[in-house]
């Protein structure tokens, strides 16, 4: 089996160590991804935002840069005891490693951090990076560790090495059981590594959110109650969530698909009625 893992935490990451550790028992591994820590970009890429000119991006040729060639953008990087360090987004190295290395399955964590909920998983790097592997056509697992309550900055591999080994064999399991028959990726969440695991459970992406801000004394400022409540153990997520198994102290394994619906039929028609003299109005 060959495997592709990345993350959005960057390649120096501590999660990203134990889980390149423990998926080495499955197969060839090899691990593209991001230099320094991209953590909240979603599924950004750098594709169009590098440039000559562009600090980070070393001087390289960016969109457009070479006449003969000009709808593609070179990313640096740097060979690393892991693999490669790629100064880009979590979604880029997944693209550079699908193209150059045509792998079977693509891994994204350990991250530092649980994944949950509808609302937070589009801005997730970790959870992106196995959304862009599906829309590449290869299956998407992400894996994610709680830390709440935990010092991150002191966090080593071996505080990441029970989720990685639950992660591996998910991605075995998902792969022997013909799970990406049924679904397009994984978003896979182990609750922290001081807590006696309870059990697995299947679950949905909650649909609660909140983020709260003001601005006092000049300074913008964001809150997360939902972190909040997490760390108090009183969230308001139903039983068959993600972040309820979680704090149940379940591992969460949510079986998603790419969106593919349509819209209705009489949906469309009901739109272009609104929308019918718009370019009419640009005169």
């Amino acid at each position: 089996m060959k495997v592709l893992l990345t993350n959005d935490d960057g390649i120096d990451a501590p999660g990203l160590r134990a889980l390149a550790d423990a998926l080495e028992a499955l197969g060839e591994v090899t691990v593209v991804a991001p230099a320094s820590n991209q953590s909240a970009v979603g599924r950004g890429l750098s594709y169009g935002r590098m440039g000559p000119d562009d600090g980070g991006n070393d001087g390289d040729l960016g969109l457009g840069a070479d006449p003969d060639d000009p709808f593609t953008v070179t990313i640096p990087h740097e060979e690393h005891e892991l693999g490669y360090a790629v100064h880009g987004t979590p979604c880029d190295c997944v693209i550079l490693g699908v193209g150059a290395f045509d792998p079977d399955v693509v891994v994204a964590g350990c991250n530092a951090g649980a994944n949950l909920g509808i609302h937070v998983l589009p801005r997730s790097g970790t959870a992106s990076a196995a959304v862009e592997a599906a829309s590449l056509g290869v299956p998407g697992i992400a894996v994610s560790m709680d830390v709440i309550g935990l010092a991150r900055d002191g966090l080593a591999p071996e505080d990441f090495e029970r989720a990685a080994r639950v992660g591996r064999t998910a991605v075995e399991r998902a792969l022997d059981g013909d799970a990406f028959d049924h679904t397009d990726y994984l978003n896979v969440n182990v609750p922290r590594p001081d807590r006696a695991l309870a059990g697995v459970a299947i679950t949905r992406p909650t649909p609660r959110y909140d983020m709260h801000a003001d601005l006092a004394d000049d300074r913008f400022a964001l809150h997360n109650p939902l972190h909040a409540g997490m760390a108090e153990g009183d969230i308001p997520d139903e039983e068959g969530t993600d972040r309820r198994a979680l704090l149940d102290d379940r591992v969460s394994i949510s079986p998603l698909t790419l969106p593919r619906h349509g819209i209705d039929e009489a949906v469309f028609e009901r739109l272009a009625a609104v929308f019918a003299d718009v370019a009419g109005t640009a005169d």
